[in-house]
């Protein structure tokens, strides 16, 4: 399976569910409804950030985008 792209920035998601909610989001769009399933219920049991993005990255690959500071 290719991996959609998923592009977040830092600070972009308030919780850690929110953050679940638009992967889960970005996978139904893909077209991938069984994946998207999945990944709603396992994220369910998730107990920190990092297992949270562990787990979104066995779904989607990350886009991170920075920001450029112009000084």
């Amino acid at each position: 399976m290719t991996k959609p792209a998923f592009h977040m920035r830092p600070g972009q998601f308030a919780s850690m569910y929110d953050l679940h909610l638009a992967a889960v989001v970005a996978l139904r769009k893909a077209g991938l409804e069984d994946h998207a399933r999945e990944l709603r219920q396992r994220g369910m049991d998730a107990p920190s950030w990092h297992d949270m993005l562990t787990l979104i990255g066995e779904y989607l690959g990350s886009a991170h985008e920075t920001e450029k500071i112009v000084r």
